[in-house]
């Protein structure tokens, strides 16, 4: 874990709900992984306690990007950053996915939680291991991957104006159904969707390992304030509390089976 100034290279509109900063923060570059994130401090006349986690989207040359969409004050003012502008960044943060390798890796993103899905994307295209990726949107225009779908890249929209009608559950029988060797779920997003495929899986007796999003005061375990329960004390290391772990510090990548709701 490292503070760093970062320099902003990049901040730029994606799609019609998402924006993409990119960073040149080489001294977290080097040590990050896909599931891992940042703790932003939004400018430095921030008055709150609580800095701004943001999962990491794409690690290269020295370079991060966040995807992130504009909900209140801290990403109003992201938005409004230039190329050149400086930003105090914390990380890299918490745990990152693993064993890509053991089973067929299913990727599936939805909401901002497509950031570390795609970095996770990258990541196995770079090691050449197959896999599918599933992303699902409210609508057609908040999704900025049309252009790259193929037999292994899905695109769900709630109301059925691009790609499959509905959640990226929806997607998800084809693709197990037409696999007989044992699948891998990688999953981020909002809880209703983690608690869905965290369902699905253990239906069709998967192996699932999920990214949680919640809001994060300290980022690395001081604060205790991101608990979340599980059924499973082996995960619990970073906090006084019986059968309660901290998705910053234990987290925030939780095997399904450890969690009893996301």
């Amino acid at each position: 874990m490292r503070n760093e100034l970062a320099t902003i290279e990049s901040n730029e509109q994606i799609s019609s709900i998402y924006q993409q900063m990119v960073l040149s923060a080489p001294l977290i570059a080097k040590d990050c992984h896909p599931g891992q994130f940042i703790n932003i401090l939004p400018d430095s006349k921030w008055t709150h306690v609580m800095r701004r986690p943001m999962s990491i989207a794409s690690q290269s040359n020295g370079k991060i990007s966040i995807i992130y969409k504009v909900v209140g004050e801290g990403t109003s003012i992201l938005k409004n950053l230039k190329p050149c502008d400086s930003l105090d960044i914390i990380g890299p943060l918490g745990n990152y996915w693993t064993d890509f390798d053991t089973d067929y890796p299913v990727l599936l993103a939805g909401g901002v939680g497509i950031a570390p899905i795609l970095y996770l994307h990258d990541h196995l295209v770079i090691k050449k291991i197959p896999h599918h990726l599933i992303m699902g949107t409210r609508t057609k225009d908040e999704h900025f991957f049309k252009d790259k779908t193929n037999d292994s890249i899905v695109l769900t929209t709630d109301d059925g104006s691009y790609g499959i009608r509905g959640s990226v559950i929806n997607a998800l029988d084809s693709i197990v159904s037409g696999k007989n060797s044992p699948i891998r779920f990688f999953a981020c997003g909002p809880s209703p969707m983690l608690n869905a495929v965290n369902r699905f899986a253990t239906d069709q007796n998967i192996n699932c390992y999920l990214a949680l999003e919640t809001l994060m005061a300290c980022g690395f375990g001081i604060c205790q304030g991101c608990a979340i329960e599980t059924t499973n004390n082996s995960t619990i290391s970073q906090t006084y509390r019986n059968q309660y772990a901290l998705v910053c510090a234990d987290g925030p990548i939780f095997d399904g089976k450890d969690i009893p709701l996301c």
